[in-house]
């Protein structure tokens, strides 16, 4: 059930927050108010479309935010654990979504304070509303949708079975369109295992498993330059340890240094650090002749290696050119294409199992839609007596209604077709809906159908924009019984023009536009006692002042 709905910055609305009961709530107002964007809010709140242009102007960005009583849905909550959101701890049984929209085209979405995916969000707001407009009025005259309602009346068990029958159907022809594949592609698919064949033996007689790149160009590099690395290690060994004719290395200066400083300190103590400095340097300059010395060992002029090195490198760059940036992303192509063979391969030899997978999924889609059409048909039956009673109701006391259930082409939901036709006067043929309903048989048909699944949906909240429009005198009465009635088993949320269905409601909100320092604003106020008497006067077309127009208004209202 909504508790409540906060709008802010949101088309002609500055900040308003409505909260709503249980049974009928009703929004009325002058034609061009602004009740039609308290419903757009409410959509988008529900993870509908969020348009820029709904953005307030003047502001960066719009808020919408519903909060729902989910204490006895367990459909939602079980959404919510499976999105990985726990309920509430401090409260369980409430929901709130949020979303917030901005003028970049950006929106946050915002279930119990943590920001979620969009896709994630719709999932959990799915079920919490059923918003019936126009739109929605006429979609009842197609095909589709009339199957869909059928199927929903059906149950679990039927929509269980739709489920698994579009399921199968989905299998039935993948196989099919595999085995044509295979039975139409066999040209094609040879062509590709020779390619394959022949880059996976290209790539295999690099021999590339273990190749590192870099240390090849590393050693390529030292190999190149053998003779100048020598020539260089020769020279710094003869300046710091060997010596060059008259001049002697830099060791044998510094020992000499080191002999001078060690006797200098018996005469000045104070440069024994002079001494260790000396030292230190002494044997590091010997150290690095080693280290130097050992290096130079290491490089000899190999042309065969570099030959190797050469060879190897033109070959792993001639492989990335065609296979990929790396060794590793050659390596990984060919582990691709090596699947992919492999499944080709497949393709070539399980010819015979294909098609009796073929044949066993066909035989199973047509068991699943053989049991599909009977359910339909026995809900027909059923929906049939369900809609002609509900719309005896509604002051179509003479209509004859009937779902037609056809044989169709198969499909994702079943063998079937189904059409629900009317007569509504007594001796007239049953002729399609979509041919002959006006619209205010249109709306009360709906009204019927959302009487009858209210009582199978896991669906808490009703909406309807409307549904009184072309409808009148006693017919109008009747559909706000109806309205009432349905009331006590959801919770109804209706945007009306009429007198008759604002009277029986349990909450009443007024929506209004006025301009407020040069700007045009929505506002919403709920109505109580007086304040809604004159409502409904002013619905009545008369004035409030009117003594008999009041106590007529009192007297819809059940007051004395």
């Amino acid at each position: 059930m909504l508790i409540s709905l906060y709008i802010k910055d949101f088309g002609l609305i500055d900040v308003i927050e409505m909260e709503f009961g249980a049974g009928l709530n009703v929004l009325t107002g002058e034609t061009g108010a602004g009740k039609s964007i308290v419903l757009e809010a409410l959509q988008v709140a529900l993870g509908g479309r969020a348009q820029t242009g709904s953005v307030r102007s003047g502001r960066d960005r719009a808020l919408v935010q519903a909060t729902f009583d989910i204490s006895r849905m367990e459909t939602v909550r079980a959404r919510m654990l499976k999105a990985g959101l726990e309920p509430d701890e401090a409260d369980p049984g409430t929901l709130i979504l949020s979303r917030e929209i901005n003028r970049q085209g950006r929106n946050t979405c915002r279930v119990n304070g943590r920001i979620v995916n969009l896709s994630s969000y719709k999932q959990i707001a799915g079920s919490l509303v059923d918003l019936h407009g126009q739109h929605d009025q006429q979609s009842l005259m197609q095909s589709d949708k009339q199957m869909l309602l059928l199927d929903r009346y059906g149950g679990p068990d039927l929509l269980e079975l739709l489920r698994q029958t579009g399921r199968v159907f989905r299998e039935w022809r993948k196989n099919v369109q595999l085995r044509e594949q295979i039975i139409s592609g066999g040209r094609e698919r040879q062509q590709r295992m020779d390619m394959i064949k022949y880059q996976m033996d290209e790539i295999d007689a690099a021999n590339l498993t273990g190749e590192d790149e870099e240390a090849l160009i590393k050693r390529r590099d030292l190999l190149a330059n053998a003779e100048k690395i020598g020539l260089l290690a020769e020279q710094v060994l003869n300046r710091i340890y060997k010596g060059t004719g008259h001049y002697p290395a830099a060791v044998d200066l510094l020992g000499e240094a080191k002999n001078d400083l060690d006797e200098l300190c018996r005469y000045l103590p104070d440069c024994r650090t002079c001494l260790d400095n000396v030292y230190s340097a002494l044997c590091l300059v010997e150290e690095a002749a080693r280290e130097l010395a050992a290096q130079r060992e290491n490089v000899d002029i190999n042309p065969q290696e570099l030959d190797y090195i050469e060879d190897r490198l033109a070959t792993i760059e001639r492989l990335k050119r065609k296979y990929g940036a790396s060794v590793a992303e050659i390596l990984a192509y060919r582990r691709n294409i090596a699947a992919e063979l492999e499944e080709l391969q497949l393709l070539e030899t399980d010819v015979e199992g294909l098609e009796e997978l073929v044949h066993k999924s066909e035989r199973e889609y047509f068991n699943l839609a053989k049991q599909l059409e009977e359910g339909r048909h026995n809900a027909a039956g059923s929906l049939e007596k369900a809609i002609e009673n509900e719309l005896q109701d509604l002051e179509m006391g003479s209509v004859h209604f009937a779902v037609q259930v056809d044989a169709a082409d198969p499909g994702a939901r079943g063998i079937n077709k189904v059409e629900f036709l009317i007569s509504p006067n007594l001796g007239e043929p049953l002729r399609p809906l979509a041919k002959i309903a006006s619209g205010g048989e249109l709306s009360r048909v709906m009204l019927a159908l959302k009487s009858i699944l209210a009582t199978t949906d896991d669906v808490g909240t009703l909406v309807f924009d409307e549904v009184d429009a072309g409808i009148g005198g006693r017919t109008l009465q009747a559909v706000a019984e109806k309205l009432e009635q349905l009331g006590r088993e959801r919770q109804i949320l209706c945007v009306t023009h009429a007198t008759a269905v604002a009277a029986v409601a349990v909450t009443h909100y007024l929506i209004k536009k006025s301009t407020d320092g040069g700007r045009t604003v929505t506002t919403v106020h709920r109505l109580e006692g007086e304040e809604r008497i004159n409502e409904l006067s002013r619905m009545l077309g008369g004035d409030s002042q009117s003594e008999p127009l009041v106590r007529h208004v009192r007297k819809l209202l059940g007051e004395s």
